[in-house]
């Protein structure tokens, strides 16, 4: 009897002890979307809901966003957090730390797009935090335009040895939009930030911070407000006249176009026309009052001089032409002396003559 009120005691000491708090296991609860630990690019798309799940050794996080696609499924950002996690729940599994494979990521793409051929970009690109890999895919019913990408955060090797770089993060991307090029959907990737961290001294999967720019605090090293680099920056110096490469004249095809050949050029050939010796004129110049017997005083003109005549080059005379000019020049060669001039009087020689 002394035993069982004993064993009465230690239980009811045993009952005040408990706080009677309620323990949270690894389910998925859902958090408010400013407890986010990853946020989409500024301007959309926006945040709908966020899950999360603990795990003994990381925190998951689904943070769903707004999607106008005209297919199934829902867009969201999956961020996994690996480190010193501590949860209340004494059964909650661990999460596999392995990296993400491709092998792996066709099989979550088949199971996120059924009806859509993804093909996974062969280049290699990265954002602010590094190497990213990601598939793209087209619905040509719907019209929607798919994206998958992933990407894992760790320190280099060397780092990790150190144990002062320890922790990973995950991220997974599904984005979904009718009529969006590869372009918009890539800047879900390039642009989303994380914001979460374990309180560690040992969690930095970040590695070391990058070093300070050589430039800043220097002479002549200017830097210059964002947007205004251009405008303020110097002009260049003109390019010395030796690096100029020498203008040459532009050709222009006339083959598609519809030309005539030139016509032949004609030379105007004037005819040979043959000198002939004009005589001089008569001197005795008759008028009405000498015809009626009254005496008058002529005025008789000179010689008329007429121009040379037009002859061809000697090139371009044949031989009977070359003897008519021969027989011309020697008949002009010869001068033409006029008679001298009498007076008509009624005693004049002239006069008797006539």
């Amino acid at each position: 009897m002394q035993g069982a009120f004993l064993a009465f005691g230690a239980l009811a000491l045993s009952s005040c002890t408990q706080t009677g708090g309620l323990k949270v296991s690894s389910a998925p609860t859902e958090v408010a979307t400013e407890k986010a630990l990853a946020f989409p690019p500024p301007g959309g798309p926006a945040i709908v809901s966020v899950i999360e799940r603990n795990f003994s050794n990381a925190v998951q996080q689904d943070i769903f966003l707004g999607t106008d696609a005209r297919g199934q499924g829902q867009n969201y950002i999956q961020v996994r957090y690996f480190g010193p996690s501590s949860t209340s729940f004494a059964g909650a599994s661990p999460l596999s730390t392995r990296i993400m494979t491709t092998g792996q990521a066709v099989g979550e793409m088949r199971t996120e797009f059924p009806t859509i051929r993804m093909s996974i970009s062969p280049s290699f690109v990265q954002n602010n935090y590094g190497a990213f890999a990601y598939a793209y895919g087209t619905n040509e019913g719907s019209g929607d335009a798919c994206l998958y990408g992933w990407q894992q955060i760790r320190a280099s090797d060397n780092l990790v040895r150190t144990f002062r770089y320890l922790g990973r993060i995950q991220t997974r991307v599904r984005f979904c939009q009718t009529g969006a090029s590869r372009d918009e959907l890539l800047s879900v990737m390039y642009n989303y930030t994380l914001t979460g961290a374990f309180d560690s001294v040992g969690w930095n999967p970040y590695g070391n911070v990058p070093p300070l720019d050589p430039s800043v605090g220097q002479l002549g090293r200017p830097i210059y407000a964002a947007g205004a680099g251009s405008r303020l920056q110097p002009l260049s110096a003109a390019p010395a006249v030796s690096d100029v490469a020498p203008m040459r004249p532009a050709l222009r095809r006339l083959g598609s176009q519809n030309t005539r050949p030139a016509a032949a050029r004609v030379q105007a050939i004037r005819p040979s026309v043959p000198s002939v010796a004009i005589p001089a004129p008569n001197m005795l110049s008759t008028t009405p009052a000498a015809s009626a017997g009254q005496p008058a005083s002529a005025v008789v003109p000179g010689p008329t001089i007429l121009p040379p005549p037009l002859t061809r080059p000697t090139s371009q005379l044949n031989d009977n032409d070359a003897a008519r000019t021969a027989k011309a020049s020697a008949l002009q060669a010869r001068p033409v002396i006029p008679a001298v001039p009498c007076t008509i009087s009624p005693t004049s020689s002239c006069t008797r003559k006539m």
